[in-house]
């Protein structure tokens, strides 16, 4: 039997960097809600490109080959920093297998040892690029733990532009290391609330010690960017473009299936915004039960997306019209939610700690193509202490729910006498969060 690591060599070998980003909104029976404005019309291109570039702004209004195109292909540009580190690797988890005594597979898609170490550089490359283009000077953007802001200063640093991060005041206090490397990549970081919009000022004077959430940072940086002219919003996953771009995970992940000849019966993965979720599975919505253009050769996989039960808005939001941000600054976007003045529980998985998610994802779950579970804390961090222990791999937080809800399957699966295969996506590395599985786990007195 072929160890992980010999796995793992062979499958990123035998597959290419994908050319192409996967439309996934040309590719579904239901037309993809487009923003509205505040009187709930659909926003005019001439708003929206005052907030993204000109290029993000078509890709929300599904313009011209947005609209059409099942295919896009990637400028070379952004081809050239993908080749820094994908195709990332595909490996089985013979440790994790053995420790949970199951005789199925389980597999995982590595993203964790990418730049700044999670999937947000296969969007953030795309999106300074754009900005450069357009001969922007600068991205503004928030960030809940730092994988989105790291990964964006990281991008606009190559990009010679300047980049402006607002940063969840509880992550800023209780993840330095993230902050770190934002400023290493000459990010200008501010926790979130700060004193540097009058928002964020308004609500330090009622609440000194006030955490934030992604939804307070995204309109600090909405109200920040107002003022400059040549300044633009990047988001991580509140967009249709972020997760367009995310697709290059699931189109790597289906090729290195089939080289392995596996056909995986239940694909999952962790839910901030939904945009790694998405890209990870997004050859295999096609295959859903009613689509027009499943291919015949292949099953339909289960796709699971796990939430944070601190913040079930899958699970336990409505569908409906939201602003993105707190403030009522943003467009407003067609998904679940928890309403844009939900204040998140202070939870160490700072990335999944949005009050909504992504208008692609809620589509689909509402129409029943993706399932949504809910996994607590405790289940998390126990999950990325024992996929530490079983792979010698460190999982970000966020990434743990995703393995936690792997054992579930796995206990599922023993119930019924059964074996599957499960595949899912470690989107982030836990080495920068080493404080919170300390404080977590009572390492440090």
């Amino acid at each position: 039997m072929r160890n992980a690591t010999e796995l793992a060599s062979r499958a990123a070998g035998k597959v290419s960097v994908p050319d192409s980003w996967l439309n996934l909104a040309t590719q579904i029976p239901w037309q993809l809600p487009l923003p509205h404005d505040a009187n709930g019309q659909v926003e005019t291109r001439e708003r929206l490109s005052q907030i993204y570039s000109e290029e993000c702004a078509g890709i929300e209004l599904l313009e011209g080959q947005y609209g059409n195109e099942p295919f896009i292909s990637i400028p070379g540009a952004v081809i050239d920093e993908y080749k820094k580190y994908r195709p990332s690797l595909f490996q089985r988890a013979h440790g994790l297998e053995k420790r949970l005594d199951y005789e199925g597979r389980i597999y995982f898609k590595r993203e964790d040892m990418n730049p700044t170490g999670s999937h947000k550089p296969n969007t953030a490359i795309a999106q300074a690029y754009y900005a450069r283009q357009q001969k922007l000077k600068g991205l503004v953007t928030d960030t809940g733990a730092g994988q989105w802001g790291a990964a964006l200063a990281w991008a606009c640093y190559n990009q010679g532009l300047d980049c402006t991060i607002f940063m969840t005041r509880n992550s800023y206090l209780a993840k330095p290391y993230r902050r770190y490397l934002m400023e290493i990549s000459g990010g200008r970081v501010f926790a979130s609330p700060s004193n540097l919009t009058s928002r964020g000022r308004a609500l330090l004077n009622a609440d000194p010690n006030h955490r934030g959430s992604l939804g307070i940072g995204m309109g600090e940086a909405m109200e920040y960017m107002s003022e400059l002219a040549d300044t633009r919003l990047a988001l991580g996953c509140m967009s249709y473009y972020a997760a367009m771009h995310q697709t290059v995970i699931g189109q790597e992940l289906a090729e290195q299936l089939a080289a392995e000849d596996v056909e995986p019966d239940i694909l999952v993965g962790c839910v901030g915004g939904g945009t790694n979720f998405i890209g990870f599975v997004s050859p295999f919505v096609p295959r859903s039960e009613g689509a027009a253009n499943s291919p015949a050769k292949h099953k339909r996989p289960r796709l699971v997306a796990v939430e944070s039960a601190n913040i079930p808005v899958l699970t336990k939001g409505t569908y409906n019209y939201e602003y993105a941000d707190a403030f009522g600054f943003t467009t407003q976007v067609k998904m679940y939610t928890l309403g844009r003045e939900f204040l998140p529980a202070n939870i160490h998985a700072g990335g999944l700690r949005y009050h909504g998610k992504s208008p692609i994802l809620s589509l689909l779950v509402h129409k029943g193509w993706i399932e949504a579970v809910a996994i607590d804390q405790d289940e998390a961090f126990a999950a990325g202490k024992l996929f530490f222990e079983s792979e010698g791999i460190l999982p970000a937080p966020e990434s743990a729910h995703a393995i936690a809800h792997v054992m579930v399957e796995v206990e599922r699966e023993k119930e019924k006498g059964s074996v599957a295969t499960i595949v899912f996506c470690l989107s982030g590395t836990g080495y920068l969060d080493i404080q919170s599985y300390a404080d977590f786990f009572g390492v440090i007195q």
